[in-house]
């Protein structure tokens, strides 16, 4: 009977904690391109501290941000507050390092891993990993 009680225990507490696994509201797509960064669509993600915004792709496209010599990062364009939004979305501002949600105001930063630096969102920006090659001088983003 106790072992009984703790299996039952076991697979209560596993089912609660595999569904906080996925916090986002967003729904997760397939996103898997890559970009030339000599491609003149591109070639203001070259300095540091410069973002680019990638339609067609993710929820509502793809902000990305080049970190540091070697580091990019990249964000769904999708507001973590409101997602349902059909009007909204996140846009780069004009220092080109932060991001703001143009329905609800909530920013993010861009150089920190789309952390909220003003609410009401309390939850990042979905990141997609970014891979750099320096050889090809392009950035493959994936999830």
């Amino acid at each position: 009977m106790l072992k009984l009680k703790l299996i039952f225990i076991s697979f209560i507490l596993l089912s609660i904690f595999s569904q906080c696994d996925n916090q986002s509201p967003i729904p997760e797509v397939y996103v898997n391109f890559t970009i030339q960064l000599d491609d003149p669509v591109y070639v203001g993600l070259n300095p540091v501290g410069a973002s680019v915004f990638i339609p067609g792709v993710g929820n509502k496209g793809i902000i990305v941000t080049h970190v540091d010599i070697s580091k990019f990062l990249a964000y769904d364009a999708t507001c973590t507050y409101d997602p349902s939004d059909s009007w909204g979305r996140v846009v780069i501002d004009a220092s080109g390092i932060s991001a703001v949600d143009t329905v609800c105001g909530s920013t993010y930063s861009l150089m920190l891993n789309g952390m909220v630096t003003k609410g009401p969102s309390g939850l990042p920006l979905i990141e997609y990993v970014a891979d750099y090659n320096a050889n090809l001088n392009s950035l493959h983003i994936h999830n």
